[in-house]
């Protein structure tokens, strides 16, 4: 009769063995991935290389189009010179001295006074004038044409542009309620034709009116 070993080694050897055979082999993911990021990095640095060679070629043609634009300017301006000396002995053209006045770039803008600007009580020297007024108008006079309208006579308006003396040479004309118009001796009225009569070169397309009231 056999004897059967208490221990049991020759089943956990069978064990032993059978796990080590199931065992599975390392993933290969790991390098699929990295070659991935690899091909990758080298499209997208061609890419790169690309736009920059795009780049430097549209660079490199506004740099002859600058030059022949440089070239083109010079000759104009000799042929002005040459046309200036032929025209010194002109005197009596009765044209020479007519100045053709181009529209401003910049637009027109209106201020009505009491209201926007400032308050005038009924004592104008007490005027009030708006919060940062001072840097409101210096900014507007910096991009744009500056007219002070007002209803007002002039003397209520006068302590306002006192409190501005830097600002007001600036502006293109102050007008007051002389300039205004009036259907009923109580509401005075500002009419844009006169100012576009004036100045022609502003019209409904470049000039904005900022007032208190929609009526006036």
């Amino acid at each position: 009769m056999e004897e059967m070993d208490p221990i049991g080694h020759e089943d956990d050897q069978s064990i032993g063995d059978a796990m080590m055979e199931e065992t599975p082999e390392a993933p290969v993911g790991e390098d699929v991935t990295i070659k991935t990021v690899m091909e990758y990095m080298v499209n997208f640095r061609e890419h790169i290389d690309s736009l920059v060679s795009g780049i430097r070629d549209d660079i490199s043609s506004l740099c002859d189009e600058v030059s022949m634009l440089r070239d083109k300017l010079h000759v104009d301006n000799q042929e002005v010179n040459e046309d200036d000396d032929d025209d010194d002995d002109d005197y009596d053209d009765p044209n020479k001295y007519i100045v053709f006045a181009k529209p401003p770039v910049r637009k027109l803008i209106i201020f009505y006074v009491n209201g926007v600007l400032a308050y005038i009580p009924r004592h104008p020297k007490d005027v009030i004038l708006i919060t940062r007024l001072y840097e409101f108008m210096h900014f507007c006079v910096d991009n744009f044409v500056i007219v002070i309208w007002s209803s007002k006579m002039r003397h209520n308006i006068s302590h306002v542009l006192e409190k501005l003396p830097l600002l007001s040479d600036h502006f293109l004309f102050t007008w007051d309620q002389a300039n205004c118009k009036t259907y009923d001796s109580v509401t005075y009225c500002k009419d844009l034709n006169d100012v576009w009569n004036a100045f022609p070169y502003f019209n409904d397309l470049n000039t904005l009116l900022v007032d208190a009231s929609s009526e006036k």
